[in-house]
């Protein structure tokens, strides 16, 4: 039998390339993509020591060209895992459009294009399985994420309505729920206006005091380790009898409360527990 391909995006690091690990070690083939291969030469070398069906391939979902090449070459895939993203950092009023446009090309556009590339496949074998990695914030905004959160609240309404869509021809999609994950993602984000230092921003204080917010909701253990998203991800495929899985303590507890409580009393939950005064 025929191994499953899984193609992956955005698998240089973190939750990519430990999903890449995860799934080649457990038998798959596995087609890690990433923007720049010269960052991928750690995963070649491991794939090369550990046996694994392995292939990198170049991939920039914000492009079209770039899409429809890396499936070309990609050939039948089984299982998509869209994971490329990243993050703008800072308060609203000094977000520009901008920003806004380039936060949701990568993080909604871009895995609607690999959608677009797999699925007329996968519908007319009758058979595939699209997982698209969101965030607790894809279910909950906090302040200076309101770029990123609004990306992935519509990642996860585009998956949703996915799954309704396409689950009639066998095709299953899931939605990864990470929480404070131990990966390069936070010191990669696009910070702006009282996020990237400006002294003047009537937001300064608040950067300070949302980052001890943030100490307190990750605890003790601090942030999940990535192998936590990639062994998800695995349930995901392998059994995937739910629609989203929540991934570390703090996604649990933030979304449980979420779901439990009105409005008002969650947030004067959250800020008490995180001792937010702004």
């Amino acid at each position: 039998m025929a191994k499953e391909s899984v193609l992956i995006t955005g698998s240089n690091s973190g939750i990519g390339r430990a999903t890449a690990e995860r799934l080649a070690g457990r038998g798959y083939r596995v087609l890690a993509t990433m923007r720049n291969l010269d960052k991928g030469g750690d995963l070649a070398a491991a794939a090369e020591k550990g046996g694994w069906d392995l292939t990198l391939l170049p991939l920039d979902v914000r492009e079209d060209g770039s899409v429809r090449e890396a499936f070309r070459r990609a050939g039948d895939v089984d299982v998509l895992v869209n994971n490329a993203g990243f993050e703008v950092f800072g308060p609203l009023e000094e977000v520009t459009p901008d920003d806004l446009i380039d936060q949701f090309d990568t993080n909604v556009h871009g895995p609607l294009r690999c959608i677009n590339a797999v699925l007329p496949a996968m519908r007319e074998r009758g058979k595939g399985v699209i997982i698209n990695v969101s965030s607790v914030g894809g279910r909950v905004a906090g302040p200076l994420t309101g770029a990123y959160a609004a990306s992935k609240f519509a990642l996860e309404a585009l998956s949703e309505s996915l799954h309704y869509e396409v689950g009639h021809f066998g095709v299953r999609v899931h939605i990864i729920e990470p929480g404070g994950i131990d990966t390069p993602f936070p010191d990669k984000r696009r910070l702006v206006g009282a996020a990237a230092g400006d002294e003047s921003s009537p937001y300064r204080p608040l950067i300070g005091e949302w980052e001890q917010a943030m100490g307190r909701l990750l605890g003790e253990g601090g942030r999940s380790p990535a192998s936590m998203v990639a062994d998800a991800i695995l349930e995901a495929i392998e059994k995937g009898d739910k629609l989203r899985y929540p991934v570390g303590p703090d996604a649990q507890m933030v979304l449980m409360a979420r779901k439990q409580m009105d409005d008002e009393t969650f947030e004067s939950t959250m800020r008490q527990q995180l001792g937010l005064t702004w």
